[in-house]
Formats: structure tokens, sequence, C-alpha cells
């Protein structure tokens, strides 16, 4: 059970952030039909809920305010006209005095199985993890009407003498997850130290959106695919429903021995392979499981396409090249399919092994760039998941790693 325990909103601190509008960029686009992202951080902090309340929270709040004075567009808004023709930009905007909805909150249930890799209920984290508050409509200084909402909510939550949680919901039109990751990162080393100046450390994010060159025209191409009313109403429509409904959520662990096996077996199957990696390897593992599990559990269709989305940063592939601490998204997305017989058959592994190692050494190595072919994104790469097909999809990456 999740008690509420307070409800707040936290600035930067005073005239500590100048205002700061960032036009969306093709990145960003993508993102503007997709749901909000939640995620929730568990950390093994014995306390009680008043030494939580009295000692912990005030620290958290400060720590947050000074963390967002270096990443103040969270504090801020997306602001988008409400009219789909405008020529209007979509934006993330920050004026002084914008601010991030925190909760905190107490929970009874048993933290250890919470957090705990056995299969459990799918909606056990929901609790957990705040929702973004209500969009509201803006006049623009032109007179034109615009909708402005809010693009990240936090909540910490105390177990009481057990752990401590934190759920974040950000929309994935403003960053992507190093970006968030950076942020995260810094509100910790604030939380932890005990001056409010940014450590040796620290990448300021870099906000100059003019460094990335768009000469193919990939924004307004983007803003007239992803920006309207009709792209929204389709996703509704396509994408298969995420409602947790019966369905349920485990954590499956890989020691890297089992890894090294799977490696073993497709290099002595398969030499030329033209990328082999742990991460291609666990991939095609996974993808090869779900194929099995879904024969199993809907039957027919043997031939059914599976989509498996891999996300790759691009921020150091680019020509040129964007700085690590560029803010915003920075992520394109390889997209193999292969047919459920197949990847569920005896030489499944081998086969997705194959279409991912194939699909990411295509993009990331491909001579016109990683952005080459980016126009026919929609009738490539996401043509499945646009017909409504099965998909399933890797984000994230082991160097975003929050408990270090």
């Amino acid at each position: 059970m999740v008690t509420l325990l307070e409800n707040c909103r936290v600035s930067p601190p005073p005239n500590t952030s100048a205002d700061k509008s960032l036009p969306l960029t093709f990145f960003d686009f993508i993102w503007v039909p997709f749901h909000p992202l939640g995620r929730v951080i568990f950390f093994d902090i014995p306390c009680s809920t008043n030494h939580f309340t009295q000692n912990i929270v005030l620290n958290l709040k400060t720590a947050l305010s000074h963390a967002l004075a270096h990443f103040s567009p969270f504090a801020g808004n997306l602001t988008k006209p409400t009219n789909t023709n405008s020529e209007t930009e979509f934006q993330i905007r920050y004026v002084d005095g914008d601010s991030v909805s925190v909760t905190f909150a107490e929970c009874t249930d048993d933290f250890n199985y919470i957090c705990g890799n056995q299969v459990r209920d799918a909606d056990i984290l929901k609790p957990l993890v705040p929702r973004l508050p209500s969009g509201v409509a803006l006049l623009q200084e032109s007179g034109e009407k615009c909708f402005a909402s809010p693009v990240l909510a936090i909540q910490v939550t105390v177990f009481p003498n057990h752990g401590i949680s934190f759920g974040f919901t950000n929309s994935h039109t403003v960053s992507d997850g190093s970006s968030l990751f950076n942020f995260i990162h810094e509100w910790a080393k604030q939380a932890t130290s005990k001056s409010d100046v940014a450590g040796s450390d620290f990448l300021s994010p870099y906000y100059d959106r003019s460094s990335l060159k768009d000469p193919l025209g990939l924004t307004t191409m983007f803003k007239g695919y992803f920006g309207g009313a009709d792209m929204a109403e389709h996703m509704e429509e396509n994408i298969p429903d995420q409602s947790s409904g019966d369905k349920a959520r485990a954590t499956f662990v890989l020691k890297q021995a089992e890894i090294e096996a799977l490696k073993s077996l497709v290099i002595e199957k398969k030499q030329n392979f033209p990328y082999v990696s742990s991460f291609t390897v666990v991939c095609a593992y996974v993808w090869t499981c779900m194929a099995k599990t879904r024969a199993d559990v809907v039957g027919g269709m043997e031939q059914e396409p599976l989509n498996f989305g891999i996300a790759y940063d691009c921020r150091a592939r680019l020509d040129p090249p964007l700085p690590a601490s560029y803010f915003g998204n920075c992520i394109f997305s390889a997209v193999p399919v292969g047919r459920r017989d197949i990847l569920a058959g005896e030489e499944g592994l081998l086969a997705a092994a194959e279409l991912i190692g194939t699909a990411l050494y295509a993009k990331l190595n491909n001579k016109e760039g990683v952005l080459n072919n980016a126009h026919a994104l929609l009738t490539t790469d996401f043509a499945g998941v646009m017909r409504g097909e099965w998909y399933l999809g890797v984000a994230g990456s082991p160097k975003l790693d929050y408990y270090n």
C-alpha cells in the first residue's frame, strides 16, 4: 500500500537559469506521438519513515533544485500549436519559475518482493511511478494558441526500514535515456555532496541545436510525419495493446559465462558473421525465447513477422559528431524482422544473431553515415510497426549505470 506523504514542486534556484527555448530536432519529432516513459530505481537504504521525512526529503529537494539549475528544460514544458497546420515551432520551453512535480510517499509492501527477479504482476510498479501533470493552453506572443505539457515528474517512496525507490515519468520528446541519466547522476552527486557546486567530472549539458546538421531537411519532414494529429490517431489504432491486463513481469539474469557460451556457439556455427558481441547474442537469445513463447501461447501464424528494435546513440557517429553531453534525443534504431517459425526453430538463435548483427553493421558502418535513408524511416525500419505487427524493443544501455 502506498500512502502520500507530500506533493510539492521544485524549481531551479532563483536567477540561476536563463529562460530557454529549444526547438525540436528530427531526432525529437520521432517521439512526439509516443506515450511518456516510466522507470523506477531501487536502493537498499534502510531508514524509518520519520528519518526519511525529517532528514532525507529536504536534502533531496535542495539537491534537485541545484541539479535543475543545469538541466532547466526538465522543469519546463513541451509547447506545440493547437492548430496542426501551424508553422509555429514545437519547443521545449523553460521560463524562470517553472518547476518539476515531486511526490514523496511511503509504501508498506514487501520491498524485496517488489524489486526482486521473480515473476510478479506487471502492474506492481505502477504505484511507484508518478503521472505527468496535465498540460494547459497558452497564448503565445504571436497570438497563436499552444498547448504546454510538463515533461518530467518524480516520485520518491520510502519502504520503512528497507529501502527507497525513485520513480520517473518523462516525455521522450524532450530527451533520450542518456540525457535523463546525466540529470539523475547530477542530482545524486548534489545529494551526496556538501557543496552545491558541480563536481570536477560534471559534463555541462550541451544545448546548441545548431551543431546538429540537417542537410536532408529531416526536421521539416519528420514534423509532418510525427507532429500531426493523424499520426497520433494512427499510433492509437495500430500499436499493439500495452495495457497490463493479465501480464506479468520478471527479471532474467544471464551470467558472463553463459553469455560467452552463446557467443562461442554463434562464432563456431557462423564464422563469417559481420558483427558478434555480447549485446547481439543476448538480444538474439531474448528474441528467440519470445518467439517460442509466442508460438506456444498464440499458435498459428507460423510465418508471422516479428520486429526487433534496437536503439543506438548517434552523438559520436554524426558528421560532425556531437558532444556526449548533448541534451535531447540523438538515437536511431535498427529494426531487423524475422519469421516466427524460423526464430522459434532449432536454428533460431543463429538466425536471430545474423539478423541483428547484419542490421546493426549496416547502420553503424554505412559509408553515407548513420542518417542514410532516414527520410524513409516509416517505410523501412518502422514499416512493420506502422502496420501493427508484433514488436519488441530493447532500449537503454549498460553504460547508463544508475547504481554507481
